[in-house]
């Protein structure tokens, strides 16, 4: 059997990630489905914690680790929503009934 990653050696991919597209465009998730291996330390979600952890420990603000596990993905979502030519989500009866008329 080949060897496994090591959490190390993911955050050395996310770091040369990084490097190349800028801390603003990458982001993680936690979706293990359909995945028959997994790095050491990240074989499933509650092994999630160590990459950041890691990765603070290589100098990563907190500003930053909220841009990677988060913060990113939910900022292009809100600026996709605001782009769309229609709303991504149904206006609700309440909601309708709140607008000026």
């Amino acid at each position: 059997m080949p060897l496994k990653a090591s959490v190390a050696q993911v955050a050395d991919h996310v770091e040369h990630i990084r490097s190349v597209a800028g801390l603003e465009h990458i982001g993680l998730g936690g979706d293990h489905d359909g995945c028959d291996r997994m790095p050491i330390g990240l074989e499933n979600v509650a092994g999630y914690p160590r990459l950041p952890d890691e990765l603070a420990a290589r100098g990563w603000t907190q500003a930053d680790l909220e841009k990677l596990t988060g913060r990113n993905i939910l900022r292009v979502l809100r600026l996709a929503e605001e782009a769309a030519a229609e709303p991504l989500w149904p206006r609700t009866l309440i909601a309708r009934q709140r607008e000026p008329q």
